[in-house]
């Protein structure tokens, strides 16, 4: 680290870089994939060494779809959630992946939306 970076800086650099990377999730521009553990397919899958492998192997299975849109939603539900992960989907016009929204725990989505009133009764 640079020595003309304040200690502030410097702490919040440090405890920037000790922090794992994000679960990413991918959402596929074509259907024609399997899992390689199970042989299913579905609307979203996850990268791992062996080829790609649908949430339910992963473990994903059961956390609930958050699309991008609504910052102050999405940013207290990931908070309130223990498990979750980024979903992407690959712009061939840009050449990138582009954040698509959060895949977060049923039970902190559904406590954030109480909080914000945007329940969906």
């Amino acid at each position: 680290m640079s020595p003309e970076l304040s200690e502030n800086k410097r702490k919040r650099l440090a405890e920037t870089a000790s922090r794992p990377p994000e679960l990413v999730v991918i959402q596929p521009l074509q259907d024609a994939w399997r899992c390689h553990r199970c042989g299913g397919t579905g609307d979203l899958l996850i990268m791992e060494t062996e080829g790609p492998a649908c949430l339910r192997c992963a473990g994903l299975g059961d956390l609930e779809f958050l699309s991008a849109g609504d910052a102050l939603l999405t940013r207290r539900a990931k908070a309130k959630s223990s498990r979750h992960a980024v979903v992407v989907r690959f712009s061939k016009t840009r050449g990138r992946y582009e954040r698509q929204g959060l895949l977060v725990e049923p039970r902190a989505l559904d406590e954030v939306e109480r909080e914000l009133g945007k329940g969906t009764s």
